[in-house]
């Protein structure tokens, strides 16, 4: 167990394991994420990279890959960052983000790193980087609101 490990109590390394295991990152992706082919590439103790492949419908109108997808790019691994810290069952929502796009990506991989920087029960900040080429394309900062789990229903299984 990393260092990095003793800081995030419930880190589950065979989970986060799993998400790099599971090309999507979360068995039966779908959506938004499906779409862009999010990939996860790497998962430790309060970090996350993943990655997309910038192809010709991501694009705007003047070539670079839309701000959206970037956008949603790290608002992916915002909350996503958090599952192998907190507690089995809890929910993690995206409250807001910042995000600075630094440079265009036109094609290739688009790849960001989540950190968790500070975490609570109910809430976390995590900082993004993405990157292209060796080169940083975009920095952003968000928080996240954590949902404990739900007890079960009565009567409910």
């Amino acid at each position: 167990m990393s260092s990095q490990a003793g800081r995030f109590e419930n880190y589950d390394e065979a989970f986060a394991k799993s998400m790099v295991q599971n090309p999507s990152g979360f068995p039966g992706l779908t959506g938004l994420p499906a779409y862009l082919g999010i990939r996860t590439v790497d998962v430790g103790p309060g970090t996350m990279t993943a990655e997309l492949e910038v192809r010709e419908e991501l694009l705007n109108p003047f070539g670079s890959a839309h701000g959206g997808v970037l956008a949603a790019l790290v608002d992916h691994v915002l909350g996503a960052v958090l599952y192998p810290v907190i507690p089995r069952g809890s929910w993690a929502a995206t409250t807001e983000f910042k995000l600075n796009l630094l440079a265009p990506v036109r094609t290739g991989p688009l790849r960001a790193t989540a950190t968790v920087e500070a975490l609570t029960k109910r809430t976390a900040v995590v900082r993004i980087e993405a990157h292209h080429d060796g080169r940083l394309v975009g920095l952003a900062q968000g928080t996240v609101t954590i949902s404990a789990p739900r007890p079960p229903e009565p009567g409910g299984s």
